[in-house]
């Protein structure tokens, strides 16, 4: 299996994703949840713990007819973790891990998420396990993490399934299973995670662990995570009308796609964008637009993109001829991997 194929989740992108869920929700008991602010302050002042929790939460956001103060709700929700409320507890870890009106303090956070995780509260078993593999407010421990996110994934946490599905995919902290893997993507992408229809997408693509290759397929879970605005799902489906993958081969939808991706900083879309203006594939060919995308992509250390800007100022096409540029261009594609430009620099040197 190649990494077009099934994009790996490295390193820095499990710490994206770990950044990604701590935005601060509103998510305290749906009865309390729907009071209104005067109703919402007495049960809090009168004890109830999932009450202090979401004030302390509207408080935070500056939501639902309360203006953001960071010092009250932090002390909102401490108010209800001080009862055990798992919730709260939860939040509080989040508050520490963000620096949210409190003082950035990794251990806090993890000691929060411990407790809440203990009582089987599944964010906070999921924040618990991401904070093992990252190496977050603990030391880094792949096998705890995954049995924590195991736990949280068990219980239906969508980004959890995804997270483990993806673990499973890469052989982060358990043994490479793809059978594995495309089960846990499968349930977070019956929960409408983009990622994880992207990824069941690919295994229908490639016909992988006992899933018959199924293009049309396919591209039906890919097209749910396009409608989710998510840009690899979009570059990935530009790359089906490319191909005429599961759908029927159409150069202005895959110009379309790769435009709508690119637009959003995906690296992969930008490159194949500005190869579309170079061959007038999809759109009328325009060289120096061309240029403008591939240094976009360039700039972001995609080899591939490096290596045909190193051509584009070789060969003069869309940027005025500049070898030396050029050369350098073709080096740091090389330094980066790309077996092209490295086969390039043998043939001039």
């Amino acid at each position: 299996m190649t990494s077009d194929v099934f994009p790996f989740l490295r390193r820095a992108a499990a710490a994206f994703i770990f950044a990604f869920f701590c935005v601060l929700p509103a998510s305290a008991d749906e009865d309390v949840r729907k009071l209104p602010p005067d109703d919402l302050i007495k049960a809090a002042e009168n004890g109830d713990a999932a009450a202090q929790c979401e004030l302390g939460l509207r408080y935070l956001n500056g939501k639902e007819g309360f203006e953001k103060d960071l010092l009250a709700g932090t002390r909102w929700i401490r108010e209800a973790a001080s009862q055990n409320y798992a919730e709260a507890q939860y939040q509080f870890g989040r508050c520490f891990a963000r620096g949210k009106g409190l003082e950035l303090i990794p251990p806090d956070a993890v000691q929060w998420y411990r407790k809440a995780a203990e009582q089987g509260y599944p964010k906070a078993e999921y924040a618990l396990g991401n904070s093992y593999m990252n190496g977050f407010g603990v030391a880094e421990d792949k096998t705890q993490g995954i049995e924590w996110i195991r736990k949280a994934a068990e219980q239906g946490l969508p980004e959890a399934q995804c997270r483990l599905g993806g673990c499973y995919l890469t052989g982060e902290g358990v043994e490479s299973d793809a059978s594995q893997a495309v089960k846990w993507f499968r349930a977070a992408a019956e929960q409408g995670v983009a990622e994880a229809q992207c990824q069941l997408a690919h295994f229908y693509f490639a016909g992988k662990a006992e899933i018959k290759k199924d293009a049309a397929e396919g591209a039906r879970w890919l097209r749910k995570a396009v409608d989710q605005g998510y840009a690899e799902a979009q570059y990935q489906f530009g790359k089906c009308f490319a191909r005429g993958r599961g759908v029927n081969e159409f150069p202005g939808g895959a110009y379309q796609w790769y435009k709508t991706a690119a637009e959003k900083g995906h690296a992969k879309a930008e490159f194949s964008l500005g190869v579309c203006y170079l061959d007038g594939f999809g759109v009328k060919q325009d060289a120096a637009e061309g240029v403008r995308w591939i240094r976009k992509a360039a700039d972001r250390g995609l080899p591939e993109a490096e290596n045909r800007l190193g051509v584009c100022y070789l060969t003069g096409a869309g940027v005025e001829l500049d070898r030396e540029e050029g050369l350098a261009w073709l080096q740091k594609a090389a330094d980066h991997g790309n077996q092209t430009a490295k086969e390039s620099l043998e043939r001039i040197k």
